[in-house]
């Protein structure tokens, strides 16, 4: 709690009112720049305001007439929707134990994994600024040891995504033939529309849990907005038949 606490109160401290949404006019600007700086600092008050920010961004995008306003406004709605996770910035999969060890006759299910590869590291995340590398084997995320089945990526995230962004944590890591301490504060997860974005095109038909379930987040949001959409429709028709 009082991690979650100092996230928002740190937020607050840079300036981003807890109550005023910033003007939406300047999404709609004639100068790219100021398109892009309207839109962090809406996204900024998203996030420190999220349990109000929903509602009152939904309102905006519904009023609006203004085409990029409202394109501009989709992925700010899609921010304010889930429920901000913490976040680290790389790709990873499951580190075999060994290869050979396995009954006869199973797959790759039967396997037993420890630690997970890091596959990529995200510029700008975490994960670079805390100084993790490329082919980093992650052993251990504060007490929690890293090991188990095929899953194990999917138990990871949900390791790091259980705490509030800016939590700080401990990783214990082996590089090379040395194992090291790291130590870093977790980001925010980017929505689903980004985390895809960002997905290696290889990844687009593995059916992993954790990739499945970032595009039924993508679905789950697309209906409540288009949800939302219809029932301002359903509205508008009814006033103008008083």
């Amino acid at each position: 709690m009082k991690t979650v606490a100092a996230f928002f109160l740190a937020i607050l401290a840079s300036g981003v009112s807890a109550e005023e949404l910033p003007d939406l006019v300047p999404l709609s600007s004639g100068n790219f720049e100021k398109r892009e700086d309207s839109q962090k600092a809406v996204n900024d008050w998203v996030i420190a305001n999220h349990e109000t920010a929903k509602k009152v961004l939904l309102k905006e995008y519904l009023k609006t007439d203004d085409p990029e306003v409202r394109v501009r406004l989709v992925p700010l709605l899609e921010r304010s929707y889930f429920k901000p996770k913490g976040y680290v910035g790389i790709i990873m999969s499951p580190q075999i134990k060994d290869p050979k060890a396995r009954p006869p006759g199973q797959g790759l299910q039967a396997r037993e994994y420890y630690g997970v590869l890091i596959t990529k590291v995200f510029p700008k995340t975490p994960a670079e600024l805390s100084g993790l590398k490329k082919d980093d084997i992650i052993l251990k995320i504060d007490d929690w040891e890293v090991g188990g089945g095929s899953d194990l990526t999917s138990q990871v995230a949900m390791q790091i995504q259980k705490n509030p962004p800016r939590t700080p944590i401990d990783l214990q890591v082996k590089r090379g033939n040395e194992t090291i301490s790291i130590q870093l504060k977790l980001g925010i997860l980017p929505t689903p529309s980004e985390r895809v974005r960002d997905m290696p095109r290889a990844t687009f038909g593995v059916r992993s849990s954790s990739t499945l379930e970032v595009f039924e987040q993508m679905k789950e949001f697309r209906n409540w907005l288009e949800g939302e959409i219809d029932k301002e429709r359903k509205n508008l028709i009814a006033d103008r038949r008083l």
